[in-house]
């Protein structure tokens, strides 16, 4: 009878100490939500700004139209630039990938549109 002197199987191993856990992160890393939701607000409402210069035709009836055009170019910048760091998000991706596309689209219709009639209100 051999096997007598092996030990069980399923008889707990008391003599081995258990190992050591690492610490949980504090904060995880790569959670960029805020910056995301700041970058699809902020494009948002550029868009939506650009929009309303293509289909009004009563924009030169608007007080303080260059401080407001100002104001949008300030935020498509910002909309841009959260955009650009929701590309390094590692958790709630689908959202940084919203923030990315406003942000990028706000900046390029703040180019495209924004600078032209932009300068052209300004001059």
């Amino acid at each position: 009878m051999a096997d007598d002197d092996l030990p069980d199987s399923l008889e707990p191993a008391v003599d081995i100490p258990p190992r050591k856990e690492p610490p949980a992160p504090s904060t995880p890393k790569g959670d960029l939500r805020a910056v995301s939701i700041v970058a699809i607000v902020t494009g948002v409402v550029v868009i939506a700004w650009y929009l309303f210069i293509a289909t009004a035709s009563a924009i030169a009836e608007i007080d303080n139209l260059p401080f407001i055009q100002i104001g949008m170019w300030v935020l498509a910048v910002v909309s841009f630039v959260c955009g650009i760091l929701s590309l390094n998000a590692r958790m709630a991706r689908e959202l940084a990938a919203a923030g990315f596309i406003a942000g990028v689209a706000a900046g390029l219709l703040s180019v495209t549109i924004g600078l032209f009639s932009g300068l052209e209100l300004l001059g």
